[in-house]
């Protein structure tokens, strides 16, 4: 087996994949890019023209969901998704939040400070995104609360969300102390092989 992944170290479809990888210990070339300068193989085998996208062999995979669900069924005694449907389903279902609901949230923020000076800010645009990101946190705080990960066990679900947290913070949007359940959550992330070794070499 030969796992290649074309990816950008600070995109957080491509990190919560890095995650998976060092979580399953799967070992994968990494080939990555820059924004707005995507590899020729990224253009040729994806009809999105956008990473993550992993190579095993010939089988191209070019949605970050179904790469980590492809990962797992390759990892001996490791998986990311539970075998339990209902628990299954519900990290399934945060994993797609993580995509569909905070990503968006923190759009604005990472958009209006990204390659720019503090005095170039949109500052709406900053405000609106950390309003969306904190309903985020109050939501996903009751959905953490009692556990020690999303899931019960280490999963999909919190490979994405902590890429998702790892970008909030690196855009000045952290976690405070009105979310506590969150604040253990993220301690116990960073404290994880995986996170070191996924952790993005820059931001823009």
């Amino acid at each position: 087996m030969s796992l290649k992944l074309y990816e950008r170290t600070d995109c957080p479809f491509c990190w919560k994949v890095r995650i998976a990888l060092a979580e399953l210990n799967l070992g994968a070339e990494i080939y990555s890019s820059q924004l707005g300068e995507p590899h020729p193989e990224v253009l040729r085998l994806s009809p999105k023209k956008t990473v993550p996208v992993l190579l095993d062999g010939e089988l191209a995979i070019w949605e970050s969901g179904v790469i980590l669900e492809y990962l797992s069924t390759l990892s001996v005694g490791s998986t990311l998704f539970p075998d339990d449907p209902g628990t299954c389903a519900k990290v399934r279902l945060l994993h797609q939040y993580s995509d569909s609901i905070v990503g968006p949230a923190l759009r604005g923020l990472v958009f209006a400070r990204r390659s720019k000076q503090k005095a170039e800010w949109d500052l709406k645009l900053i405000s609106q995104s950390e309003a969306a990101w904190g309903n985020c946190l109050e939501w996903l705080q009751q959905s953490l609360t009692g556990q020690t990960y999303f899931g019960g066990e280490f999963s999909a679900a919190d490979c994405a969300l902590a890429a998702r947290f790892g970008v909030a913070e690196a855009y000045g949007a952290g976690v405070d102390d009105r979310f506590p359940a969150l604040l253990q959550w993220f301690d116990r992330i960073k404290q994880r092989r995986s996170w070191g070794e996924s952790y993005p070499s820059s931001f823009i």
